[in-house]
């Protein structure tokens, strides 16, 4: 193999749709099924990567296509809550984007080690982010128009 042992292979940066800062990257994708899941299926993203998405759906009613990752990037905020989680075991809070607060998806860690001194989700945690609130690096690139010039001739 190409890899050597303890070296990662960078594949895809994911960034926030408001404002571009990086904000997980598609090696930390994990294939986590929620039972609480909607649809749960197979899609792929992230320059031809298969990855499980579902679609889960908050008490209100409202509905985000989510993918879960081992890593993701969010601002430190709030307390674990446990009422309403999409994943049994597990308390959850929100993951705002450290740089412009947007709403990227929610931090899950596991109930009995979910404390006010766990800040981000230990090992046995994870991300769930919405796929509204991200963009892929290289889709972000195709959408800016090369040798644009608002100059006449």
């Amino acid at each position: 193999s190409a890899e050597t042992e303890g070296e990662t292979i960078l594949e895809e940066f994911l960034v926030c749709r408001s404002c571009g800062s990086d904000a997980a990257l598609s090696n930390f994708l994990l294939s986590k099924v929620s039972p609480k899941a909607l649809i749960s299926q197979q899609v792929t993203l992230f320059g031809g990567k298969e990855v499980l998405v579902q679609v889960l759906e908050n008490p209100l009613g409202a509905r985000f296509e989510v993918v879960v990752l081992k890593r993701a990037t969010c601002a430190r905020i709030g307390i674990w809550n446990t009422s309403y989680s999409w994943f049994p075991g597990y308390a959850w809070k929100l993951c705002l984007c450290p740089r412009c607060a947007a709403h990227l998806g929610w931090m899950f860690e596991p109930v009995e080690t979910a404390t006010k001194n766990q800040i981000f989700p230990s090992e046995e945690g994870f991300y769930v982010l919405a796929l509204d609130s991200l963009i892929a690096e290289s889709d972000l690139k195709s959408l800016l128009i090369p040798n644009y010039s608002r100059r006449k001739d």
